[in-house]
């Protein structure tokens, strides 16, 4: 059972922002609506999983680059060349996990917040349970193709984490992605639909600080939109 696609998102980075923020924001209306203390525990698990299960997908995606990069290295390479360095692989230690059934229970819940005596269009639109309005398709006067976002990115604190703000012009949506000082290519890091968002670094050598450029694409229907925003730096520290 998949939840409302007029409002639930499609990919797995967007599912993880939307619990996060459904969470948090039931936590605050819950006793409002009659929803009780066990049921707001719940989410916030499956939040915590959702978290947890998206930033490993990441951080797997880019072992299985980093591993195929080492294969390349070792069977191309020149005899002499210094030895290429195993990539280790993501740690895959879960938080206390949920019940199986993690959608239905987000679904039948939903449910019970609609029909609740307190509920109103702002409670649903601050949980993420309505249909977005429709927007204007680009602010006045800038071409789509044109469109650029800034990006405000906090100073990195611990755990190789550090927040983000998009300003996302208009549309529905973006995406961060970050890049290693050692490497040309851009990955992507995060999905959001709201700012601030907290972004996650597996370090390439755990224990040792790690500078990086971090940059902002807008989406609309997870499509890109206009131009990358202009790079910036961070160091992400343990």
């Amino acid at each position: 059972m998949t939840p409302d696609h007029r409002w639930f998102p499609t990919s797995l980075q967007e599912r993880a922002a939307w619990f996060q923020n459904f969470a948090t924001n039931l936590a605050a209306v819950a006793t409002v609506l009659g929803i009780e203390d066990t049921a707001v525990t719940a989410a916030a698990k499956d939040s915590a999983w959702m978290q947890f299960i998206a930033q490993k997908s990441v951080e797997i995606d880019a072992f299985k680059k980093a591993v195929r990069e080492y294969r390349v290295s070792m069977t191309q390479g020149h005899v002499g060349d210094p030895g290429p360095v195993a990539p280790a692989a993501p740690t895959l230690t879960p938080p206390p996990a949920p019940a199986a059934g993690l959608f239905q229970r987000l679904s039948e819940l939903v449910r019970r917040i609609k029909v609740a005596a307190a509920y109103t269009d702002e409670v649903g639109a601050m949980l993420g349970i309505t249909a977005p309005v429709k927007r204007s398709p680009t602010p006045q006067g800038v071409a789509e193709a044109d469109m650029k976002p800034t990006i405000k990115v906090s100073e990195a604190f611990s755990n190789y984490m550090f927040t983000v703000r998009v300003a996302r012009m208009g549309m529905d949506s973006f995406k961060v992605q970050v890049r290693r000082m050692e490497n040309e290519a851009w990955v992507d890091a995060a999905f959001g639909t709201a700012s601030p968002i907290t972004i996650d670094v597996a370090p390439t050598e755990p224990g040792k600080p790690e500078r990086i450029q971090v940059r902002a694409i807008l989406l609309s229907r997870n499509a890109p939109v206009g131009q990358p925003s202009d790079p910036t730096y961070v160091t992400v520290n343990p």
